[in-house]
C-alpha cells in the first residue's frame, strides 16, 4: 500500500506542473494549490491528509516535472511523425511584446490509418533579422529536431510576407533551390486573406471616425468613467465601448457593432456633457447609414472568419465556405441593386437611404467580391486536386 501512494503521489506531482504549463501560471501556484488542498482535506477527509501532504509541488519538483513532461511529449511527437505518410506545414512570423521575433511552426499530418495528428513543433525566436534565410534556417533546424522527411512535406502555407514568398531570397525561393523537384504547394493562409481582403472596402474613413469616438470615450479617465456609469444609470446592455485592434482580424467588426449598439446612448451622453460635437456623426444620417452598411458586412466578414478557424479544418472544408461568401456577395448585389436590405439588417433599420449610397454601397461589394477572386488564385489552381478530395467521382480522369 506504501508503494501504492507514493506511486499516486508522484503521478499528482505531474498532474499540477502540466496544468500550470498548459495554462501559463507561475510554478510558485503549485505550492499555493498545495496549500489549498490540504485546508480543503482538512473538512473532506482529514484522515487521508498525510496523502496529500506527501505530493510534493516546491518550484524545483515543478521545473523538472514540466522538463519530464516536455521531453515525454517530444518523443511522442517524434514517434507519430515518424509514422506520417504526408505531412502539411503552416509557419508564420510575428514580434511578441519584448519586440523579439518569434517563428511558429505547426505540422499536421497522416499515417497509413488515416488517423490525422495536428500539433505544434516548435516556437524559434529570431535574433537579428528576419529575412528569408533566417526563416530558412530556423525551419530546417526545427524539421530536423524532430527528424520530419522533407519528402514526406506536401503542403506549406504560410503568410504573404515578402520574406516568406520571395522566389529568390524568400523562404519559398530557398526552399525550391534547397530541395528541388519538390511536389510541395505553397498557399497563402486564408483567414490572412481573408482579413486582406477588407481593404478593398473604402472603410478608413468611417473606421478613423469610430476609432476617434471611441478613443475620446475611453482615453480620458473621467470621462470613461462617468460614461461608464451612464450606461448602468439607464440599464444600458453593454458596459463599455470597445477598444479597435489592427492586428485582431474580428476587432473592426466588433468595435463597429458596439457603437451601433450604444448610438442613442453615447448621443444621450454628449448632449449632457454639453459636447454634441464629440458624437456628429451619430447624428448625420449619411454616416450613420456607412456605418450601418460597414457592420452588417464585417459581422458577415467576422462570421466568415470563425467559421474558418480551430482544429481539424480541411482545406476541402474552408475553400467551400469561402466559395459559399462569395456566392453570398453576388446575392447581396443583386438584391442591393433592387433596393432589398434584408440581408443588411442594421442598414435597413436606417430611414430612406438614398439611392446613390445604395450604388456606392453595390459597388463596394463588387470590388470586395473581384478582392476574394484575386486574392485566392492559389486555391482556385488546385480545384481539381480538391475535387479528387471531396466528389472523386465527379472528376474527368482525363
Amino acid at each position: 500500500k506504501v508503494n501504492t501512494i507514493q506511486e499516486a503521489a508522484t503521478h499528482a506531482s505531474y498532474i499540477v506542473p502540466y496544468n500550470i504549463a498548459k495554462n501559463n501560471k507561475a510554478l510558485s501556484d503549485g505550492e499555493f494549490v498545495k496549500q489549498c488542498t490540504l485546508q480543503v482535506c482538512d473538512v473532506l477527509c482529514p484522515d487521508n491528509k498525510n496523502n496529500f501532504q506527501t505530493v510534493s509541488l516546491s518550484r524545483k519538483t515543478e521545473t523538472s516535472r514540466i522538463e519530464a513532461i516536455d521531453k515525454n511529449l517530444t518523443s511522442q511527437l517524434e514517434s507519430k511523425i515518424g509514422q506520417f505518410k504526408f505531412c502539411s506545414i503552416a509557419m508564420d512570423e510575428s514580434t511578441d511584446i519584448n519586440d523579439t521575433a518569434q517563428l511558429v511552426l505547426f505540422i499536421r499530418g497522416v499515417d497509413e490509418n488515416f488517423e490525422i495528428t495536428e500539433e505544434l513543433v516548435c516556437m524559434c525566436a529570431l535574433k537579428g533579422t528576419t529575412k528569408g534565410c533566417d526563416i530558412f534556417r530556423e525551419f530546417q533546424q526545427g524539421l530536423l529536431t524532430l527528424k520530419v522527411p522533407i519528402t514526406n512535406i506536401c503542403n506549406i502555407t504560410t503568410d504573404g510576407a515578402p520574406n516568406m514568398t520571395g522566389k529568390k531570397s524568400g523562404f519559398f525561393g530557398l526552399f525550391n533551390q534547397n530541395y528541388p523537384g519538390n511536389n510541395v504547394v505553397f498557399l497563402h493562409c486564408v483567414i490572412h486573406q481573408d482579413a486582406l481582403c477588407k481593404s478593398a472596402l473604402n472603410m478608413k474613413p468611417m473606421l478613423d471616425a469610430v476609432v476617434k469616438l471611441v478613443n475620446t470615450i475611453r482615453s480620458r479617465g473621467l470621462t470613461h468613467r462617468q460614461f461608464r456609469d451612464f450606461l448602468q444609470s439607464v440599464q444600458s446592455e453593454y458596459s463599455d465601448v470597445l477598444y479597435y485592434t489592427k492586428v485582431r482580424w474580428l476587432s473592426a467588426g466588433c468595435v463597429f457593432e458596439r457603437v451601433g449598439q450604444l448610438k442613442d446612448d453615447i448621443v444621450s451622453f454628449f448632449h449632457d456633457k454639453q459636447c454634441s460635437a464629440e458624437c456628429e456623426m451619430l447624428e448625420d444620417t449619411e454616416r450613420l447609414s456607412d456605418l450601418a452598411f460597414f457592420t452588417d458586412l464585417l459581422c458577415h466578414m467576422n462570421n466568415l472568419n470563425v467559421k474558418m478557424q480551430g482544429k481539424n479544418q480541411f482545406i476541402d472544408d474552408i475553400w467551400a465556405h469561402l466559395k459559399a461568401f462569395k456566392q453570398k456577395l453576388n446575392l447581396f448585389v443583386r438584391r442591393l441593386a433592387k433596393n432589398d436590405l434584408s440581408h443588411f439588417s442594421r442598414l435597413n433599420s436606417i430611414p430612406s437611404v438614398n439611392e446613390e449610397k445604395l450604388k456606392n454601397y453595390e459597388d463596394g461589394l463588387k470590388k470586395l467580391h473581384f478582392e476574394f477572386e484575386r486574392r485566392f488564385q492559389d486555391f482556385s489552381a488546385i480545384q481539381t486536386e480538391l475535387d479528387i478530395f471531396t466528389m472523386p467521382f465527379n472528376v474527368n480522369c482525363e
